[in-house]
């Protein structure tokens, strides 16, 4: 088929089951949405099958994605979206009862008044509508219409008003500069520079040769090295740099010696689990932690690498294991040699000041110094950018798109919140009476099944919201205690980064199958067996985090 008929095929089949959202009558089923909320359905609809389906890339799907919600659903929306916020008619009702003595001029005066503030509200709800008439009515002098209110009966009255929320053109627009976003631009600078003045290959030269020469004992150490690079750098180019060293030594091997698919597939295995490590080794740790920010609740740096990296080390050594015995390596022995050596001048120097001194601070989390991550992201970029160790032709080779992704899955993360809609969606599904494990178990199974398809950062994006939605409201109706709602969202994290099954799973899997060296049925073997065990170590530590009172 024609790539160009492929690519308008998929977007028709995207904007058809996305339009399929406007016209379903979704009262039938017990949610009463309005407009607003149920363009929020069909946006949510169309950037699930754009990201999984990629007519366009990943990222294009989410700039375009922040542009309908601009036209569709922000304060700043085209003319024929704009909705009426509130309904006008049972606000003049409300006044009314509320002061029965009061004088039609009097109620005419406060309903105009009280309805142009309410319309510049982004978000209304039963409160807002009371505290706007309460101090509309108190400065009328109806002092008495104000305490009546907060009447039983004016209060089930107030919450029956019919209401839109929108999102704010600001928000939308923020989300390209939110702090995680620096967050991730700081890695990206980090990693850059590291690369530019071999820092990576020297670090990876020098780790290697505690390994020895014995095959077995060099995937461990390829692997070990790998995961520790993609905690602080983007494990694609992590994969790419591993590969790059890794490419002699795989032609050493012989035809028939399944031990060389062993070692192409450990840079990938490594790179996905290593990003599981750190808030900045993967998007869908970032999303998770922004969710969570929002939510009013924090994850430190410091206690991240608290529950990742005894994961990333148990999974190093199970996956080391399974590939061992999934691929037996027949040669008996292996010299790796990176004939580079540590540069020394005063700009390479800056680069190992600022890369120890970042991590560093990283680690020591805010309890020490006071800072949070995102600040500290901010150092790497202003030292690198003030001495020209990375100049400009540096920034166009950084992943840019990646940062758009990841600020689109933010956007929908707003749609869903400022809307409204996913506290109406928690309140139409009984959450409150189910059990927190299962609930844990569900969505991470969901999570890693959908990473493994598409993208595990638009995977993330997807879901966080809603679950963060769902938490909240577990967490509000005291079902469950705040420390269980950050391992909730945690564990979905970790279960994102888990779907790397296929090619397609991850850049880092595309990168090892691109050598040729790998069939996709042995990728989808020792995958889906490491995607399984992974779950169950990624589950049993967030819940073990959780009833210790670990994220309290």
């Amino acid at each position: 088929m024609n790539a160009v008929l492929k690519t308008v095929i998929l977007i028709a089949i995207s904007l058809a089951c996305s339009a399929a959202m406007l016209i379903i009558p979704y009262d039938s089923i017990g949610l009463t949405l309005n407009p607003v909320e149920t363009r929020v359905i069909a946006l949510f609809v169309f950037a699930a099958l754009m990201w999984i389906l990629e007519p366009i890339p990943v990222w294009a799907t989410s700039v375009l994605l922040i542009q309908l919600c601009l036209f569709g659903i922000s304060d700043q929306s085209l003319a024929p979206f704009r909705e009426e916020r509130i309904d006008k008619a049972a606000l003049v009702t409300l006044i009314a009862d509320a002061a029965p003595t009061a004088s039609a001029e009097q109620i005419s005066k406060i309903d105009a008044a009280s309805y142009g503030k309410l319309t510049k509200i982004s978000k209304l709800d039963s409160d807002t509508i009371r505290l706007t008439l309460e101090s509309e009515f108190h400065k009328a002098g109806l002092h008495d219409a104000a305490a009546r209110l907060y009447s039983d009966e004016l209060k089930q009255e107030t919450a029956k008003i019919r209401t839109v929320n929108i999102v704010k053109q600001r928000s939308l627009l923020a989300t390209f500069a939110d702090p995680i976003i620096i967050l991730f631009l700081g890695g990206f600078f980090l990693a850059a520079a590291a690369t530019k003045y071999k820092l990576d290959l020297n670090l990876a030269n020098i780790m290697m040769r505690p390994f020895g020469v014995k095959p077995r004992n060099v995937m461990l150490g390829l692997m070990m090295i790998t995961a520790i690079f993609a905690m602080f750098m983007s494990n694609t180019a992590t994969t790419a740099m591993m590969l790059a060293i890794l490419a002699p030594v795989l032609g050493l091997f012989d035809p028939n010696d399944r031990g060389r698919i062993g070692f192409a597939l450990c840079i990938p295995v490594a790179a996905n689990i290593g990003g599981i490590g750190t808030p900045i080794g993967t998007p869908p740790n970032a999303i998770a932690i922004k969710v969570l920010n929002d939510m009013g609740l924090s994850i430190s740096f410091g206690k991240w690498m608290c529950l990742g990296v005894p994961f990333v080390i148990i999974m190093l050594f199970i996956s080391w294991f399974v590939l061992l015995k999934l691929f037996p390596i027949a040669k008996e022995e292996l010299r790796i040699k990176v004939k580079e050596k540590f540069i020394t001048t005063p700009k390479a120097i800056i680069v190992y000041i600022t890369f120890v001194l970042t991590i560093s601070l990283w680690i020591m989390g805010r309890g020490v110094h006071g800072m949070d991550s995102n600040t500290i992201a901010f150092i790497p970029i202003a030292i690198f950018s003030v001495t020209r160790v990375i100049t400009e032709k540096d920034l166009g080779l950084m992943k840019w798109e990646v940062l758009w992704l990841v600020a689109g899955g933010f956007a929908l993360g707003l749609a869903l919140q400022e809307s409204g809609l996913a506290n109406n969606l928690m309140n139409a599904i009984p959450f409150n009476t189910w059990n927190i494990i299962a609930l844990l178990l569900g969505a991470g199974f969901i999570c890693m099944f959908m990473s493994t398809f598409m993208s595990n950062t638009a995977t993330a994006a997807l879901l966080t919201p809603i679950l963060a939605a769902v938490a909240g409201g577990m967490i509000a109706s005291g079902v469950i205690s705040e420390g269980w709602g950050i391992a909730l969202l945690v564990g979905v994290a970790f279960a994102a980064s888990l779907g790397m099954a296929l090619p397609i799973s991850t850049p880092p899997n595309a990168l090892a199958y691109a050598t040729g060296m790998i069939k996709s049925k042995d990728m989808a073997i020792s995958g889906t067996i490491l995607c399984c065990i992974g779950f169950v170590v990624a589950i049993t530590i967030v819940t073990i985090a959780a009833e210790i009172g670990f994220f309290n």
